[in-house]
């Protein structure tokens, strides 16, 4: 099998080599991003295997400049993908796997039973191994079977059982959008990939990048070796804390799995709560908005007498433009996570920002995680989505932390 992959590779480069280098040159970055799948063979091998030609450096320095605007327009569209299935799981494993593996199977029956036992959705990188088997049980059973695919030129690297899918042409944005949002990370034996996805989504939750989830290993033959490496060379020689080897858990019962992913809150994704260096607190958010006082909200209707409508996008955007570091969340909700040193800090925050919207008669939604991270979401529950409310409370809220 292996050697089947590495000559369609060669032929494939082959292929690729004969072509007018300068005319691969003069196709724009947007000929590039077309979507023409339909018209593109398709392709489901290990990744290794694909006809993709390195970047040389100048070729990334060229490319840091000229595409910048390409990689947000990257990023955007993944992230607009991702939101059309708020509540999944992702799945990572070897590409090498066929259906007689047994971790194919497990792969395959797991993903049958997030979709119906669970109703959430199945996310992979689309292609063949155990990427495939999660893909296959969610199709099977009915649910949302999604890949964050590769795009390349000449071919569609897909595995059959994909109801929606979203080509990525930088592999740097497919790896960020497939650790965004999940409610948990299901990780099966495989390859260098495999350990360097596991490796960088600990990494991440580790220093609070992302919300804590349930990372869990499945396939305890494999994993058992890496978490004694894990815990001999890395605890041992205290290049990590006790508590970073409960980050995950390994396991192969399906039941406790399940559970897992059951108990486990629902995410809003990535967080951005970047802190400028001397910035010890939030810089001052516009004097203007944290002096109003927010309406009733029980009031739905103007002077006039006509219905209140929720704010559209641009409104909110201008809107959030006078806070720091809140999130729009869909249009309907912003949200922010304030990080403290302790508990005792965190509660006297949250108590303080309880105070406050007792005050002014506009309640948000607080949530205490690890601790010491607490999470503000703010919504005009009556409208169903954003009123100027909201950012007078972020402004207020924010001004509280200031001070």
């Amino acid at each position: 099998m292996h050697i089947h992959h590495a000559t369609m590779y060669n032929t494939l480069m082959q292929n690729r080599s004969t072509k007018n280098q300068d005319d691969i040159q003069k196709k724009t970055d947007e000929e590039k991003h077309e979507n023409t799948s339909e018209n593109k063979q398709i392709l489901n091998i290990p990744a290794k295997y694909l006809p993709i030609i390195p970047l040389t450096t100048k070729e990334i320095h060229e490319a840091a400049k000229a595409r910048v605007s390409l990689i947000a327009k990257e990023f955007s569209k993944g992230f607009n993908f991702l939101s059309k299935y708020p509540q999944s799981v992702t799945f990572f494993g070897g590409s090498r796997f066929t259906e007689d593996s047994h971790y194919y199977t497990q792969a395959r029956s797991l993903a049958s039973r997030i979709v119906k036992d669970l109703h959430y959705s199945v996310y992979t990188g689309g292609g063949p191994g155990i990427m495939e088997a999660a893909n296959r049980g969610a199709f099977e059973a009915g649910g949302e079977s999604l890949g964050l695919t590769i795009e390349i030129p000449t071919h569609q690297a897909t595995n059959p059982y994909l109801t929606d899918h979203l080509d990525l042409y930088y592999f740097f944005s497919r790896k960020v959008c497939m650790s965004f949002s999940a409610e948990a990370y299901l990780f099966f034996p495989g390859g260098i990939g495999t350990l360097d996805e596991f490796f960088e989504i600990l990494t991440l939750v580790q220093t609070h990048k992302i919300e804590r989830m349930p990372i869990i290993l499945v396939g305890s033959d494999f994993w058992n070796g890496v978490d004694i490496f894990i815990k001999k060379e890395l605890l041992e020689r205290k290049t990590i804390d006790t508590e970073d080897t409960e980050l995950y858990t390994i396991s192969d019962n399906e039941d406790k799995i399940i559970e897992l992913i059951r108990n486990a809150p629902v995410r809003n994704g990535l967080k951005f709560s970047y802190v400028a260096p001397n910035e010890t607190h939030p810089k001052k958010t516009s004097e203007k908005l944290a002096s109003k006082h927010c309406e009733p909200c029980e009031k739905n209707t103007d002077e006039q007498g006509n219905k209140i409508e929720p704010l559209l996008h641009d409104a909110s955007e201008k809107l959030l433009s006078e806070t720091h570091n809140w999130s729009l969340i869909e249009d309907t909700s912003i949200e922010k996570i304030f990080d403290f040193h302790n508990f005792e800090e965190a509660m006297s925050f949250t108590n303080e920002v309880g105070k406050l919207a007792e005050d002014e008669g506009h309640h948000p939604d607080i949530h205490v995680i690890e601790y010491k991270h607490v999470k503000i979401s703010l919504t005009t529950h009556n409208l169903g989505g954003l009123s100027e409310n909201d950012f007078i409370m972020a402004a207020k809220i924010d001004e509280l932390r200031r001070k």
